[in-house]
This record gives structure tokens, sequence and C-alpha cells, in this order.
């Protein structure tokens, strides 16, 4: 007959429950229709657990196996890839539970469930997630310690904290591992699928973009200021530049059939030329220094503040003064940025260019195109038609998160019919009137502006934005914003100045900002979030050599190796000193220990005191041995019962004066 394995328990219960809070953070990234499926798993464990149903036949359990695998593939079309590879193994977690009858069947479970944890962290990873993940751990750690717990183990209650107690002795091997391992790149720098990791400034332009951009809410970067954090109106963080329009929407131009050398001037370890267009920049104001945490985008630009210079490899500098790196950040990218806020850019505009900066779509937009030659027919300067629109725009134009929608002219409908609008019809329209007027000009999009938290800015989603640059002879381009004549306040102070924001996820924290208990928690959130970024999540190679270097004076391998080993043996060492200690004998009261060296004396003559052997009866046995010492052992022993028993401190001293006079000869 075969053995029957049971299962305690309280390790069902246990591992219930943890299995719960594992696929808790899953969820939301999971079809509705696998929840329910696992959900039902769920249920049909516990009546097993309850004894009120069996267990599922081979026939059940394969209908199980391939129903699910086919509406995942139905679902996403493939296996390959993270989303789908992590919705087969909740299901291959779940599938395990509702099967599992021996005790390898629930460690196999519990060691699923540990992956799966660690799987949580390729989609986040803020101190909020670590902390979760933590809880996690120790849940399933004590669903372990359940399945082998003894009689005297048999309380629920009782593997939680042994669990909790077991992860806080292995921190400190894991900060000796965390500071001094090589740095090898870690489980969580997998490029994340491109509906995970977006920014959604992407790379073109149309109205309504913004307007929907600005209710996702979400982190889009921090920047740290060595200094001074500029004012909100000079927060300008540069991101694409739009060239070219087809009357709906603004792209960047293709620059391939124009001349002047490279599109993008790398920056390359030791080179020292750059592209000649690089010198069309001329700064012209003190420069600040500042350091971003980008946040995952699935695209190459980078964002930062003008006149920027970023000198880390693998990024450049493209022709419109954009940043780019070398492949999509598809995960936190860090970079060091010094900006000059005053500064001359291409005084000289080439002819190819101005052509290239005065394109215009055919057949769109007659009547902005009608006025606009007008006002270039009245003007004196370019700045004096820049100057007339914005003060147009300012008495009858409202901005709004709610634009009406717009048809085939979009520019003559905004100016003319709506007025209504949010950023991008406002830069849109401009820049389409200033080229009708004849004014090279541009849209630049990008963020304006972010919320200061303590000592850094915090830029969001929602503070997606839109402005224009204009050339001027003899100035060269020059920022534009139209949203400032409507709407000053937002760039003065930020989108909250203006309104009260209803942010599209109601499970973000964001969506409660107007309730002050709840922003302030976001805030304190958005400190630790940051902090953890900055000092774990950024602990790359060079800070560990820079680490080391202080340690040994050098950040070579050897040294390296040899602080890991130095590290994990003072663990251990350490450890072990701990539990000697609290392992280590008791020490004895005066009168026992006194007693004991007393008995030591006879152990040379072959005369030891037996474990457990009473005063009398080693004292009758000793006087048998030592007749003539009979007295003084008698004295001895009357002298020990009184110090020990009767607690006579006379007698204790008394007894160490007879016991270190007495000896023992044959």
């Amino acid at each position: 007959m075969a053995k029957i394995e049971h299962i305690p328990r309280n390790c069902m219960a246990w591992l219930l429950l943890s299995l719960v809070a594992v696929v808790i953070p899953h969820s939301l990234r999971l079809p509705v229709w696998e929840m329910i499926g696992l959900v039902a798993v769920l249920v049909w464990r516990i009546q097993l657990y309850r004894g009120a149903w069996i267990f599922p036949n081979r026939w059940i359990k394969a209908v199980l196996a391939v129903g699910f695998t086919v509406a995942l593939f139905y679902q996403y079309g493939t296996f390959y890839g993270l989303d789908p590879m992590v919705a087969l193994l909740m299901v291959s977690v779940m599938l395990k539970l509702l099967e599992m009858h021996k005790k390898r069947d629930v460690i196999t479970v519990i060691f699923l469930g540990y992956f799966t944890t660690s799987i949580q962290f390729l989609f986040s990873q803020t101190v909020f997630d670590f902390l979760y993940g933590l809880f996690c751990l120790i849940l399933l750690l004590a669903a372990q310690i359940s399945l082998y717990q003894d009689k005297r183990l048999n309380s629920m209650a009782q593997a939680f904290p042994m669990a909790g107690k077991i992860v806080l002795q292995s921190i400190p091997v894991m900060l000796i591992l965390f500071l001094l391992f090589p740095r090898i790149g870690s489980l969580w720098a997998v490029p994340l699928p491109k509906d995970n990791a977006t920014t959604g400034v992407s790379n073109s332009m149309s109205p309504g973009d913004f307007s929907k951009l600005s209710k996702s809410g979400g982190r889009a970067f921090t920047a740290t200021f060595d200094g001074d954090v500029p004012a909100n109106r000079d927060l300008y963080w540069r991101g694409l530049v739009f060239s070219h329009f087809d009357g709906r929407a603004w792209v960047p131009s293709r620059w391939g059939t124009y001349p002047g050398a490279e599109l993008v001037d790398w920056v390359e370890q030791g080179a020292q030329e750059h592209q000649p267009w690089y010198s069309w920049a001329e700064p012209k104001s003190e420069t600040i220094k500042y350091e971003v945490i980008l946040e995952p985008t699935n695209q190459p630009w980078l964002f930062s503040l003008p006149l920027a210079n970023i000198s880390q490899e693998e990024t450049g500098l493209t022709r419109t003064f954009t940043w780019i790196k070398k492949g999509a950040v598809n995960q936190r990218y860090r970079y060091t940025v010094e900006s000059n806020l005053q500064y001359d850019l291409a005084v000289e505009l080439p002819a190819w260019l101005r052509q290239l900066e005065l394109q215009l779509p055919e057949d769109f937009n007659p009547r902005t195109r009608e006025l606009a030659q007008q006002w270039r027919r009245e003007a004196t300067d370019d700045w004096q038609i820049v100057n007339r629109f914005l003060n147009h725009i300012t008495r009858d134009f409202t901005y709004t998160l709610e634009p009406p929608a717009l048809g085939r002219n979009t520019v003559d409908e905004f100016l003319f019919q709506t007025k209504r609008g949010f950023c991008e019809h406002f830069a849109s329209s401009f820049v389409f009137f200033m080229r009708a007027a004849g004014i090279p000009s541009r849209v630049v999009t990008g963020y304006q502006g972010g919320e200061r938290i303590q000592d850094f800015i915090q830029v969001s989603q929602s503070d997606a934005h839109a402005w224009a640059e204009v050339w001027i002879a003899g100035e060269g381009w020059k920022r534009v914003d139209p949203t400032s004549a409507v709407a000053p306040s937002r760039i003065e102070s930020g989108m909250d100045a203006v309104f009260q924001r209803a942010v599209n996820n109601p499970l973000s924290i964001e969506a409660y900002k107007h309730i002050g208990i709840l922003n302030e928690l976001r805030r304190q959130l958005d400190v630790w979030n940051y902090n953890w970024q900055k000092w774990v999540l950024n602990y790359n190679q060079d800070k560990q050599e820079g680490l080391i270097s202080k340690l040994f004076g050098s950040n070579k391998s050897w040294a390296a190796g040899l602080s890991l080993v130095i590290g994990l043996a003072g663990f251990v060492a350490l450890l072990t000193l701990v539990y000697w200690w609290r392992g280590r004998p008791r020490p004895l009261a005066p009168g026992l220990r006194e007693y004991h060296r007393f008995a030591r004396k006879f152990k040379k003559f072959g005369v030891e005191r037996k474990p457990g052997e009473d005063n009398r009866a080693f004292t009758r046995r000793v006087c048998e041995q030592f007749p003539e010492k009979k007295d003084e052992i008698l004295q001895i022993s009357n002298l020990f019962e009184a110090a020990v028993y009767a607690g006579n401190a006379h007698a204790i001293k008394d007894l160490k004066t007879k016991i270190s006079k007495f000896s023992v000869a044959k």
C-alpha cells in the first residue's frame, strides 16, 4: 500500500493566504477571464481544505490546462513576451495548487510563489513594492515552516513570527551581497513591453493628444539640482521638435535629403570634434547642473532644460537640439545634465532650413492663411506679428481640458469658431499662423514645470506641454509659449493652479490630490520612492567601485572580492558569537561555584562527583576515602548547605575560606 502523506492544515492555510497575496500585484495586468478562473480554482482548493469537495480527476485537470493555454494564446496571439509568460505562470501556479496532495507538491508551489514574487519587480520597483514583496516572502516562508512543524509547534500563529525572524537574520547577508557583489545587471533590467513603458509624449502631435495625457497621471521623471531650483516659468523640459505638418498632425521632419553633415552628434569616449551645426548654439548665462531619473518610455529621447549638455556615452544631440539615447529607454535611466537657460540658437538660418521651417500643406486652413498674410503686410517686423497673435488669443480664447473635436481645417475651426483648446491647440495654430506670415517656426513638445518635493522636482505625465519656437533675424530661435498668454498661471504655478484635474485611474493616489491628508501622504511616498531610486535602484557599478575605493583605496576586482569575503566572514563570525553567547553555560550561584571547586580537588585521586549526586551523598563517599579529613569535609558540607539553601551570607564567606585552605594528600 502506498504511503499517504499528510499536509498540515496550518501549512495549507498559510499557503492559500500567501498565494492570494502573491497574485494581487499581477491582477490588474491579467485578463479578467483569467482572474475569474484563478478565483474559481482557489475556491475549489479551499473546499478541498474544508473537506467539502474532492480532487479533480485527470480529465478535468487536462481540460483546465488545455482550456487556459488556448485562451491565453487567443488573448495574446503568442507566448513570447513578458505579459503572456506572466499570465501563463499564474495559471501554472494555480493548477499546480489544485492537484497538490504531497509534500513535494507543496514545496513546488512554494518555490513557484517565490519566483512569482520576484517577477513583480519586472513591472515596478518602488519602496512599497519592496516592502510588499518582503511581506509575501514571509508568508511563503511561514507556509514552508508549517509544512515541517512538529507537535510542539502546532499553532498557526507561531509560523509567521518565526519566518519574520529568519528574514531579519538574512538581511545583513543581503546588504553585504548588495553592496559588494559584482554588479552584473538586475532581474528587473529586462526590457518592458511598450504598453508598460511610455511617457505619453510620442513622436507626433495632433489636437487632443496632450489634453488626454494630462489626465493619465504617473511620474515621467525626477530631477535634482545642484543649487537653487529655477522658477517654474523657466522649467521647460525640451523633448521633440516637430517641423512637418500634414494638416492634422505634427511630426519631425525627414532630414535625410538636406545637407549639413550627420543628423546626430554622438558622445563618444575620447572624441573631440563636433558636427558643424553644433556651433549654432551659444550659451549666454551661468550653467546649472542637475540629475534626471527618467522613467521607462520605450523611446530614445531624453528630456532636459535648454541649452543642455549631457556628457554621457551612448547619448547624442540631434540637429533640433534634442538629446537622445542609443536604443530605447526601457528601464529607469539616470543622466546628469548641464544647461544654460539663456542662449542664442542658430542666429544664421540656411536657406534650405528656412524652407523646411516654413512648410505648410496645401488646401488647408484658408482663413488663417488670409489673416496671416494681411498681418504680414501691416507689420513692420516679425515680433509685431508674434505679439499681435498673443494679444488676440488673450481676449476670447479659453484654456480647457475638454476641447471640442475639430474637423478638417483644424486651425481655422479653432481660431474662428471653437476658441477652446489645450496647449497643443494653441501651439499648433500659432506655428501655422507664423509660417503663413512668412516667419520660420516649429512646435516643441516635452514637459513644463513640475512639483517641488523637498530637494527635488517631480515631473508627472500631467505636466506634458507643447510650445513653439520662432526664428527672428539677428536673434535666432526664440521660445514663444501661446499658452502663457491665455493661462499665465499654468506656466507660473503649474497645472494645479489652473484647474483640478480628474485622473483617469481611480486607483492612483494622484486622483485624490484635492484631499489634504491623502495629498500629504502622496508627497511622502514620493520622497521615499525618490530616495529608494537614488540610493538603491541607482546603485550601479560606478557607485560600487567608489565605495570599494573608499574602503580599500582601490577599485580592482581583488579588492571587491576581498571586501565580499571579509564582509561575509565578519557576519558569520558575529552570528556565531551571538549564538554562542545565547547558549553559553549560565554562571553558578556563589555557593555552588565554590562547592564545584571543592569537588574538583578530589578528581586527581580518582574521586569525581557523579551527575545528579547531592551534597550529602558525595560527602559520605569522600569521607570514606579520606577519613583523616572527615571533620573538615563535614564542616564544608554544613557551610555549603547554610550558604545555598539557607541563604546565609556569612556562611558563603566562611565556605570560600575553608575551601581555599582545604587540601588533600595521600
